[in-house]
């Protein structure tokens, strides 16, 4: 029935352009952020779930650059000890020719001590005078390299290990959170006809009160 006091036709176009242009201002920022979520308000419990895969992440990360610290920390240690095994190399084939001076060996040994010690546990080698100095220094500081080499391969099983954590984690956050761009894309363009054949119907609602107003004349 024409009216001129109600035009309910005008206000359910009215209406359904606010929705409209409420949906299409969310897929305009989804696709301007690339985030599915960008308030507590477009999903709470999602964005309460990615928060926490994003903090495990973030603390899974921290945890791999530590293991790598300590990876790093623990070569450097072989490093120190591969070198004092050359100089008590040294010192034996020294030891054994037979023709070493004092002075020659006492450096020699004095090199080695220092470079063990070198290590961040201090490995302790005594001097080296002859062959069986020497092959006991040899054998303090096979037995460092060993557990070094247990420490080593800990910290790297360690690293590699926190790396997949936070590679998950942020995989099942990105789950969440990121927008689906092909599918925002399609929901923009049926935004922008809704607008446009709501505003179209809300033009000839207003008409048809300026139609009963002509009934008038």
């Amino acid at each position: 029935m024409p009216s001129i006091l109600n035009n309910v036709a005008a206000l359910t176009a009215t209406r359904q352009l606010g929705i409209t242009s409420i949906g299409m201002k969310q897929t305009i920022e989804r696709l301007t952020t690339g985030k599915r979520i960008n308030h507590a308000s477009d999903d709470a419990a999602g964005l309460a779930n990615a928060n926490a895969y994003l903090a495990d992440s973030k603390v899974a990360t921290e945890r791999r650059k530590l293991a790598t610290q300590d990876y790093y920390a623990a070569a450097a240690d072989d490093g120190y000890l591969d070198e004092a095994t050359n100089l008590i190399m040294r010192a034996m084939e020294l030891a054994a020719g037979g023709n070493a001076s004092a002075s020659e060996m006492a450096s020699v040994s004095t090199l080695a001590i220092a470079a063990a010690a070198k290590t961040s546990a201090a490995t302790s080698v005594s001097a080296i005078t002859d062959l069986t100095s020497a092959s006991t220094a040899l054998g303090v500081v096979n037995t460092a390299r060993s557990a070094i080499a247990a420490t080593m391969a800990t910290a790297l099983s360690n690293a590699n290990l926190y790396g997949i954590e936070a590679e998950a984690k942020t995989a099942q956050m990105s789950n969440i959170m990121d927008a689906d761009m092909g599918a925002e894309v399609v929901s923009l363009t049926k935004w922008q006809i809704l607008s446009q054949s709501g505003t179209s119907a809300l033009t000839n609602a207003n008409q048809a009160s300026q139609t009963v107003l002509g009934l008038l004349r």
